[in-house]
């Protein structure tokens, strides 16, 4: 059926808003062009008159906000008046009295709303609606929840001041928070209820949630209506300069009569056409409340924070149950999920305030949208469009955008076969009958039945042994019964404990295996350990006068002896393993008779040269190795020769017997050089001369064909007058014997061996 327009204007989009007034279906739609707006008949759903213009009365997008409300043959709308949404406008059209809207594009009356629902009370209307705060600029872009009225008899302004504009326009802000040191808003209103009697107070709830970029939750805040009327009673709030913030204004700066009251026949100004233009003025710049509207018990009676959905829509029956005097309160999220929760029945007539969400009490939640039926299971088809009750049918109805569901209000029958299921739900549609079975009651039942709304004790009633076995029957489509989650859970902690159980006894087995392993590596490594020679034992045996030429034995490739004798079989020690710094370096043979002799020996002998010849004769006492001290080959027995007393002996220091250097330098050195044939080793020659060992300090030069083989370099500076460090002789004191001259060595260099850079 294509309402107030052609089939071909209409086939892209229609906007339908309905609105009930004496029989009548209120119809608006909107073609590509414009809106368009007509009256229908409820029982023949035939044409009422003429179509009408639905500019103000119907938005071009159904993104757009869009209220109406019917009351005294006039329609109030709050929507936006052009296609890019910019003018939003609260109209009052049709009837009898002039059309009046809100002023434009004024940020003070409005910023960028979205209105959410208007109900009547008394003589105004009150339009919900959420928009930027001007009055929080400093803070960027917030989002408040607002209350806004206008009286119903309002006639417009003067042709001055407000002409065809509301003179009776005000707003304030609706606070649903959780108390505290800093309270936790939920400034975005989503959705109202109209207004209901709770314990004999007129009350609405809204639907709140918080900000995209805050923590993720929604809550459900009911407003008294007289409080509300209260706050528009009170002060204004104002802006002196754009710079500046807002104030109250003071009482002594409000015009008389008060601006934003109803004129009424009888007082002094009868019209608000005849309000004089202070008052018009006032009520133009001055549209904002400076207290917020409280919500009862001052905290929220139903909150979900971090959850899955946000909550968006709202109905409530205030008269649930069978003897309806209950409050059961349905919400629909974003989802299609929906949650049922019971209002405390003496949680609004307390005057303290109570804890957030003690006074409702959490029902059931279930789903409503079936992908097999609506369509794919997307979340834009998913997303819910509208929630209304039908109290006579006891259902809900959904609208979704490919379908519309109908579900029941409750889910008595999952609860039959145990009485403490049925009574611990403390459902206020659901009783247990005599006969066995929780059903659905109907009003004012002829049957008997048994409730537990209070909450009390059910636990004498026993444990529900037949639930598990009824869920097979009883489950909603869609869902997953109760035995085979059951069944998986235990299934899977049984693969779990095996799969453990193997895990750990697989674990321990190769643990054992590795360490059986490493203590049979370890008894090998002791076995073996008995061929090695150790290096210490060596040492000694070596001290004791061995021989050392055990150690020039076929050698393995990692340079230890392949065989020993029983001799040396008790010089094995099996707790030390050799090291690379303890494995000796193998030794060149040195030429002639003796075989034992080595590099270092030269060394220290050339050294005790230097210190000292009566030194000199001790280190080459036994130079032969055949063990005799004191003998020569060619001369007979020698004597060590000892210094006159009294004689002058230079002081020792640490790099030597040099005398002490007042500071190092490199370009000052001493060298000992020794010549030398070709072949590597010290070969006999003819005999040469103390000048031959040159004492190098940078001022002398190298004799020409001289054969360097050795240098021996030591830092010295500035050696002292009569040390050992320069050409020539020392004067000498008077009785201190005949001059000390150098020692030949020549005889004994042609022992030493060279050491090649590899270390052999």
């Amino acid at each position: 059926m294509v309402l107030g327009c052609g089939r071909r204007e209409c086939r892209n989009f229609i906007k339908v808003m309905l609105v009930r007034n004496q029989n009548l279906l209120f119809v608006c739609g909107t073609n590509a062009f414009n809106p368009i707006c007509a009256n229908y008949s409820m029982d023949t759903l035939e044409p009422v008159g003429d179509n009408i213009s639905g500019m103000a009365r119907c938005p071009y997008d159904p993104k757009h906000a869009n209220v109406a409300l019917f009351t005294g043959g006039m329609l109030f709308t709050a929507t936006v008046t052009d296609f890019l949404a910019i003018d939003a406008v609260i109209y009052r059209s049709l009837g009898d009295s002039p059309t009046l809207r809100t002023v434009k594009h004024d940020s003070k009356w409005f910023k960028e709303p979205y209105f959410v629902h208007a109900v009547e009370w008394r003589s105004h209307v009150y339009f919900f609606f959420r928009e930027i705060a001007m009055e929080f600029n400093y803070l960027e872009k917030v989002v408040v929840s607002r209350v806004a009225r206008v009286c119903k008899n309002d006639m417009g302004g003067s042709q001055r001041v407000l002409e065809k504009q509301w003179t009776s326009f005000l707003k304030a802000r609706l606070n649903c928070s959780v108390p505290g040191d800093s309270h936790f808003y939920f400034n975005v209103i989503h959705a109202v209820t109209d207004i209901l009697e709770l314990n004999g107070r007129p009350v609405v709830l809204a639907v709140f949630s918080t900000p995209t970029n805050s923590i993720p939750g929604s809550a459900v805040c009911a407003f008294d209506m007289t409080q509300v009327a209260a706050v528009f009673e009170g002060r204004f709030r104002e802006q002196k300069s754009p710079e500046s913030i807002w104030t109250a204004v003071p009482e002594d700066m409000v015009p008389k009569p008060r601006p934003g009251c109803c004129a009424a026949p009888g007082m002094r100004y009868n019209s608000s056409s005849t309000f004089p233009d202070e008052i018009l003025t006032f009520v133009k710049t001055h549209p904002l409340m400076d207290e917020a509207v409280p919500s009862l018990g001052n905290a929220p009676w139903i909150v979900r924070t971090m959850s899955r959905y946000q909550l968006r829509k709202i109905v409530v029956d205030n008269t649930a149950g069978p003897w309806g005097n209950h409050t059961v309160v349905f919400l629909g999220s974003s989802t299609g999920t929906i949650l049922k929760f019971l209002i405390h029945p003496n949680a609004t007539s307390s005057p303290a305030p109570a804890p957030p969400g003690s006074q409702s009490i959490f029902l059931e939640e279930f789903e409503t949208y079936q992908p097999g039926r609506c369509g794919r299971d997307t979340e834009d088809e998913r997303r819910l469009l509208g929630l209304e009750l039908d109290k006579a049918a006891g259902s809900l109805l959904l609208a979704f955008p490919p379908c519309v569901a109908r579900v029941p209000v409750a889910r008595c029958q999952q609860h039959s076969g145990c009485i403490k299921s049925c009574l611990g739900s403390r459902d206020p549609y659901c009783g247990w009958t005599p006969e066995g079975s929780c059903v659905f009651l109907e009003p004012s039942p002829r049957t008997a039945f048994e409730q537990d709304i209070s909450g009390g004790s059910t636990s004498h009633l026993g444990e529900c042994e037949g639930l598990v076995t009824e869920s097979f029957v009883d489950e909603p489509d869609g869902l997953v019964s109760v035995n085979l989650l059951v069944i998986s859970s235990v299934a899977a902690f049984v693969i779990g404990a095996v799969i453990s159980g193997f895990s750990v006894c697989w674990f321990i087995g190769h643990r054992d295996r590795k360490e059986l392993a490493r203590r049979k590596d370890k008894e090998t490594i002791l076995a073996h350990s008995e061929s090695v020679v150790s290096v210490s034992r060596l040492g000694e045996r070596r001290a004791r006068g061995g021989q050392p030429g055990a150690l020039l034995a076929p050698l393995m490739p990692n340079g230890w002896p392949k065989e020993l004798g029983k001799a040396s079989q008790h010089d094995l020690d099996s707790g030390v393993l050799p090291t690379p710094e303890q494995t000796p370096l193998q030794q060149k043979r040195c030429p002639g008779a003796l075989q034992n002799c080595t590099w270092e020996q030269s060394h220290n002998i050339i050294n005790a040269a230097l210190r000292d010849p009566g030194e000199l004769e001790a280190e080459l006492s036994d130079s032969s190795g055949d063990g005799h001290w004191g003998r020569d080959h060619h001369e007979g027995p020698r004597t060590r020769q000892h210094p006159p007393a009294g004689a002058r002996r230079p002081p020792r220091s640490s790099y030597g017997d040099f005398g002490g250097t007042p500071r190092p330098s490199p370009d000052r050195r001493r060298v000992v050089s020794a010549p030398g044939g070709e072949g590597g080793d010290f070969v006999e020659g003819p005999p040469w001369h103390p000048e031959q060992l040159n004492f190098n300090a940078n001022n002398g030069t190298q004799r020409p064909g001289a054969h360097l083989k050795r240098n021996h370099t030591f830092n010295s500076g500035e050696a002292p007058a009569g040390g050992y460090g320069q050409h020539g002789t020392a004067p000498r004191a008077p009785g201190a014997g005949p001059p000390r001259a150098l020692t030949d060595l020549h005889h004994l260099l042609r022992y030493g061996m060279e050491r090649t850079p590899s270390g052999k």
